[in-house]
């Protein structure tokens, strides 16, 4: 490391060149007519690449001008390799870099040198010269350094641009000495550069006033590197390699600010590879892909294929989601879905939820949109006391909203948000229902009784001025929820128009026309390809085989039985190429289930965080998504299955498994098959392996009756031995107790026994005589 003492005074003029002939003598002139004294500056040209008569050129102005420190070496091809090669060479305190076809006024060295000190990078003003008209112009960077000057309080956000480009700034040698450029880099090396040298030196920054005439003049010439044709290479292998050199700089960056100025020079790489995406769409799976392959720790998704300009508006939405990212639910996920697919900046507020699973990584990516997140301290309980606590804590913390929005599964996002909207009448109220809230299958209601009084009757006198019916103690929590929202919420939005009849008509109350009136239907929302590229999932597969996946659970109303009845009706042949990968906590389920054909080319999985399990859906041949069978439990299926929309947009092929007249099986898929219909099941199956495998396989007919009574002796022995293993495991029980039992008896009896030696006459007589021997030990 070179000490500050060993350098000599003045500035290093470090200047690589490259074929420079047709321009470099105009530099040349304006270093030769500095003001300075010939004493206080060197200028380093370093030769790189193949040559012309630049050299000869600049051997003349040596000879020429001998008072001058010009200094003539070569480097390896590269303007990077060339800069480092000048930054090896430079021996005085302060350094700045030129390009070889710019040059300064007569009076830049020795204004910019006036304001020098250790720790400080002074800067000049800045015009750019056309090359075919020679007119001088203000470049993008002018303004900002023509309207300041002296110390800049703000420099990463009022001269931003002004300090990320290679020239116009004298910096301190030591620390310029301390980095260096990359050569691996053919553009975008200034912003490499600096990505990394700010972060580990607390630079003052100081703007030569513009009166002064200290100016940089760039030319400006077509087909300057910066500004290259379109092209992948340039456009996006290019950006990718100067973002990854923006990773490195954010890692050595030490606070928030500093941070965040880092971050945003992704913005301009994001600008480039976004004009390529949007003149090359097909080429944006491959775009994304690469983009993966980094593993980058910081990349902004939130801009990449998007409309800069309409992301970041100011008149913020309030999200109310008791369950909300980093916490780990269908409902948080949904949510967080909505924030980045309406791709507008949001506040939030939510409950911590501590005890609850978590996934961070969505989070980093929903939280680009969140501008501000209020955390309400609870742990997850859907008691009444916990759901008035999350409203009551939560009208503390929120200021003035124009629009809110709420989602319910958890009650509690709407019950906070009718408070706000009682509160704050003018505000718009947007509230989503997951599903239906007050029952489930068989009727089963999802809520106590709304006990408290005194909520009920603040409620009544509101609901009594708008001459609507009252709610009573004789009413759920959920059914007082779903009431409640549709009165007062301007919007109600529904996943799909049978869950909007069934709540309608499982509702006690009569307000259908108010509900027709506010209902909106929009399915879950589809994420953009580029969130299905964030995580690499190093999941292997071999695509010898055609490979099925299924993601979630089973349960008595959803049984994954249609597809082990079509599997179990294939020919042997086409067995061997179905191999089924399943990502579920149930496996103990699935393997009872499970034939022991199917079991054999089964892969088993826990379930995978958000991120990779978007990834891990572009991979597979087909992604199996079955309804809920609801028939005999509501008038119609009120059920869209939530990961159905991440299936979508995955470009993977589906499945779907359908209820026959559900919101499920009136929507477009590549295969399609209805809930217990063999023959339909097993020809989808077969013409999924026909589709993959060229082989023409035939539609099959079964004898329904044969193979039902089949799967029922085979279900039946299943739930035999379970039964053997859990009199087994009483019976182990019993033993267990026995043992237990004899042991306690024993050492009651044992107990009796000393307490009767206490109690002796032979005990109590022989007290003093052991007090006495304890005496003499």
């Amino acid at each position: 490391m070179v000490k500050e003492s060993e350098l000599k005074e003045g500035i290093s003029a470090i200047i690589p060149t490259y074929k420079g002939e047709k321009f470099i003598s105009k530099l040349l002139d304006s270093l030769v007519n500095q003001s300075i004294d010939f004493n206080l500056f060197e200028a380093i040209f370093i030769v790189n690449g193949e040559l012309d008569s630049t050299p000869d050129i600049i051997r003349q102005y040596q000879k020429d001008y001998p008072d001058v420190n010009i200094i003539l070496t070569e480097s390896e091809k590269g303007a990077s390799n060339a800069r480092n090669k000048g930054i090896e060479m430079a021996s005085r305190e302060y350094t700045i870099f030129i390009d070889d076809d710019d040059f300064i006024s007569h009076n830049y060295l020795e204004e910019l040198y006036r304001y020098v000190k250790p720790n400080r990078v002074v800067v000049g003003s800045f015009y750019d010269i056309d090359e075919d008209t020679g007119e001088l112009r203000d470049s993008y960077m002018t303004p900002e350094l023509i309207n300041n000057s002296g110390i800049i309080e703000n420099p990463y956000d009022t001269i931003k641009d002004a300090i990320v480009i290679t020239q116009n700034k004298v910096l301190p040698t030591v620390n310029v000495k301390e980095s260096s450029f990359n050569p691996e880099l053919k553009n975008g090396v200034d912003i490499s550069y600096y990505a990394n040298l700010y972060p580990v030196n607390d630079f003052e920054f100081y703007v030569v006033d513009k009166d002064l005439n200290a100016n940089y003049y760039r030319l400006w010439r077509q087909g300057s590197i910066s500004r290259q044709d379109m092209s992948y290479d340039f456009n996006i292998t290019d950006r990718l390699k100067v973002i990854n050199d923006i990773n490195e700089g954010l890692k050595k960056a030490r606070t928030p600010e500093m941070k965040s100025f880092i971050g945003s020079l992704t913005g301009g790489q994001i600008v480039k590879i976004n004009k390529y995406i949007e003149k090359h769409p097909e080429e944006y799976e491959n775009v994304l892909k690469d983009i993966m392959d980094y593993d980058f720790d910081f990349f902004p998704y939130k801009y990449l294929n998007e409309d800069i300009s309409k992301l970041n508006n100011e008149s913020r939405e309030l999200i109310i989601s008791y369950a909300f990212s980093p916490t780990n639910t269908t409902t948080s996920n949904v949510v967080a879905r909505r924030i980045m697919s309406e791709k507008k900046n949001v506040d939030v507020i939510c409950a911590n939820l501590d005890d609850m699973a978590k996934d961070f990584t969505l989070e980093t990516y929903v939280h680009e949109f969140v501008v501000e997140k209020h955390v309400i301290e609870s742990n997850f309980s859907t008691d009444w006391d916990n759901i008035l606590n999350f409203s009551n804590e939560g009208m503390k913390v929120l200021g003035k909203y124009d629009k809110i929005y709420s989602r319910a599964n958890f009650v509690h996002s709407h019950f906070l948000a009718l408070e706000y909207k009682l509160k704050n009448p003018d505000t718009y109220w947007r509230a989503e229902f997951s599903d239906p809230l007050i029952y489930t299958f068989d009727e089963r209601h999802l809520s106590p009784k709304l006990t408290d009084e005194d909520y009920i009757n603040r409620m009544n006198e509101i609901l009594s001025e708008k001459n609507l019916e009252l709610i009573n103690a004789d009413d759920d929590i959920n059914c007082v929820c779903e009431y409640l929202t549709f009165v007062f919420a301007n919007e109600i939005i529904f996943t799909n128009e049978s869950q909007k009849e069934v709540m309608t008509d499982t509702l006690r109350f009569d307000i259908e026309d108010i509900i027709n009136e506010k209902s909106v239907i929009s399915s879950h929302p589809i994420l953009d390809l580029k969130y299905y590229y964030v995580k690499k999932s190093d999941y292997e597969l071999d695509n010898s085989y055609i490979n099925f996946a299924y993601f979630g659970v089973i349960f008595s109303n959803r049984s994954f039985e249609d597809f082990i009845n079509a599997f179990d009706n294939l020919s042997d042949e086409y067995k061997d190429k179905v191999r089924l990968h399943i990502f579920s906590p149930n496996r103990t389920l699935f393997e009872q289930l499970l034939t022991k054909e199917l079991l054999e080319r089964t892969v088993f999985n826990a379930n995978v965080d958000y991120l990779e399990f978007l990834n891990l859906t572009t991979k597979f041949d087909v992604l199996i998504v079955e309804d809920s069978y609801t028939k005999g439990h509501f008038i119609k299926n009120p059920y869209l299955p939530s990961k159905l929309s991440d299936y979508k947009g995955s470009n993977s092929a589906i499945w779907a498994i359908c209820e026959k007249g559900s919101e499920m099986s009136k929507l477009d898929f590549e295969y399609k098959s209805h809930l217990n219909d063999y023959d339909e099941n097993i020809n989808v199956l077969n013409r999924i392996i026909s589709d993959r495998t060229n082989a023409g396989i035939e539609g099959v007919k079964i004898d329904k009756d044969e193979y039902a009574r089949q799967r029922t002796n085979q279900l039946t022995q299943k739930i035999c031995e379970l039964i053997e293993v859990c009199e087994s495991e009483f019976k182990k029980d019993a033993a267990y107790e026995a043992q237990i039992n004899e042991l306690t008896q024993r050492i009651q009896n044992l107990e009796k026994e000393n307490s009767e030696i206490l109690n002796s006459n032979s005990w109590k007589m022989t007290h003093n005589l052991r007090k006495l021997g304890k005496k003499f030990k």
